[in-house]
């Protein structure tokens, strides 16, 4: 059972709405990746405080 748009116009904004969030994301992508690698280091360093305090060392 296939269904068709009722309006042309919907398809048009969907594919304009796509190609924005497409060029966001291009455009931001290095910022993004930067924060991610941010919070792993600082994770990272969270879990080895955690552990040191567990631990009785700090």
């Amino acid at each position: 059972m296939a269904t068709k748009s009722k309006s042309e116009r919907s398809l048009l904004w969907s594919i304009v709405a796509l190609t924005i969030a497409a060029l966001s994301i291009g455009y931001c992508f290095s910022h993004i990746i930067d924060l991610i690698s941010n919070g792993v280091e600082r994770s990272g360093r969270a879990i080895a405080y955690l552990t040191r305090l567990v631990k009785g060392s700090v």
